[in-house]
């Protein structure tokens, strides 16, 4: 017996899709749609990140509207910053409680009206011109500013909400080739930077989507800068999954980058490489790409230095050669390179802040200094706690679970388990 998804039905039609134009939209059948409807099939899994696109919704909002469950989904400001309830019958009031969610989101990134107008407004508009090309920029600059600060949980449906935006300017409004090619550039920016927002908060499969997205814009329009961004951030993506898939995305990135590529720029791809190399167990690649990753640091800053690369830092030098240690298992190696982010805190990146503090904590109960481990543990856990980065909540998380198994007895580390216990950090 079939269940009729009457929620997905509803969802479909609050985002102004008939059954016809959301299968001309995925490139398929009309009975397709209504199979999934009747409840008689389920998307494909090659179709689902499309389809969560059309209709607006991270995948888990779509795999709950597919559910035979009833779930009322609700505005969640630690989780996602911008996913909107859809328990409601009402369609209208489905999509004004969108829009609200997002220019609430806006408005705490510090983003004036006009801007947040233009992302939430249901209006098209009729010409665009290159202050039209500003605001995107604008808007994404605030994005790698929120994100550095407090991570990408929060940002990462506003991000695909504004590039639904943009993919409707450049379908229906009229703009001259300059602005054409503008428009262009700053999809393949935006998508990029939704793919990591995406990254950050865990969600790994609209993460891929954007990545690849951005991957083809670039290949499509020669755009090799754009290329290597998407590669880079791919290597991220896939390190602890597939770190042989990893280490390839890496060095094709590092080969499109050759002619061109600053000194740092370079420096973030062999480090890319190096983390894929040890999460591989390859030693040998691992220590290469290091050395070689130093040398570039050493050669300084560029005028032409990539935007996104600005995080690239000592810091962040020494935090992928402590992790590279950690996936090797050298806990002792892993942290004397963390150490120096301890000492020296980024004031402008706080995320990887508390990212380096849990990675020392890490390292010293792989060393059996429980106690070391638990008191920085405690010490940071209302900072990360209070993050909008599920990535590194889930750090946190697996950090309390070792330290669960391993040392219930010792103070300190009990003192951090009761501690985040209480704190029910999600």
């Amino acid at each position: 017996m079939t269940t009729r998804r009457h929620r997905f039905i509803q969802h479909r039609k609050a985002v102004g899709f008939t059954q016809e134009g959301l299968a001309a939209h995925l490139y398929i059948d009309r009975t397709t749609v209504a199979r999934w409807e009747r409840g008689e099939t389920d998307p494909h899994p090659a179709v689902r990140a499309r389809l969560a696109e059309a209709l607006d919704l991270p995948i888990d909002q779509l795999d709950a509207l597919l559910s035979a469950e009833p779930t009322n989904l609700a505005l969640d400001s630690t989780d996602s910053g911008g996913t909107v309830a859809f328990g409601d019958t009402d369609g209208g009031d489905l999509v004004n409680r969108r829009t609200f969610a997002i220019n609430t989101a806006l408005a705490g990134l510090g983003i004036a009206t006009p801007l947040r107008d233009w992302i939430t407004s249901p209006q098209v508009p009729q010409h665009l011109g290159m202050e039209h090309m500003q605001q995107v920029s604008e808007t994404i600059l605030a994005f790698r500013r929120a994100d550095a600060a407090v991570g990408g949980d929060s940002l990462c449906d506003v991000a695909i909400a504004m590039y639904r935006r943009l993919t409707r300017w450049e379908r229906e409004a009229s703009y001259s080739r300059q602005v054409g090619e503008a428009l262009q550039d700053r999809l393949g920016d935006l998508e990029a930077q939704t793919g990591w927002l995406a990254l950050d908060a865990e969600r790994h499969d609209e993460s891929r989507h954007y990545l690849h997205a951005a991957f083809v814009r670039a290949r499509l329009r020669d755009d090799p800068r754009l290329e290597v961004c998407a590669l880079q951030q791919l290597s991220m993506l896939l390190r602890e999954t597939d770190p042989q898939e990893a280490s390839r995305y890496a060095e094709a990135a590092q080969r499109i980058a050759a002619p061109w590529a600053t000194p740092r720029l370079k420096t973030l791809l062999h480090l890319r490489s190096a983390l894929a190399h040890a999460q591989a167990g390859d030693v040998s690649g691992f220590g290469r790409e290091l050395v070689n990753s130093k040398i570039q640091f050493d050669r300084g800053l560029h005028d032409d230095d990539p935007v996104y690369i600005g995080f690239v830092t000592i810091h962040e030098v020494n935090a992928a050669e402590g992790l590279s240690h950690l996936a090797l298992d050298r806990p002792d190696r892993a942290a004397a390179s963390f150490i120096g982010r301890l000492e020296h805190p980024d004031p402008v990146f706080k995320r990887n802040e508390y990212l380096g503090k849990l990675n020392m904590a890490t390292a010293l109960n792989q060393q059996g200094d429980h106690a070391g481990s638990g008191s920085i543990a405690l010490n940071v856990l209302p900072a990360v706690a209070s993050l909008k980065s599920r990535r590194t909540r889930k750090r946190l998380a697996t950090l309390r679970a070792d330290l669960g198994r391993t040392a219930p007895h010792v103070p300190a580390a009990r003192d951090f388990i009761e501690a985040y216990d209480a704190a029910k950090v999600a």
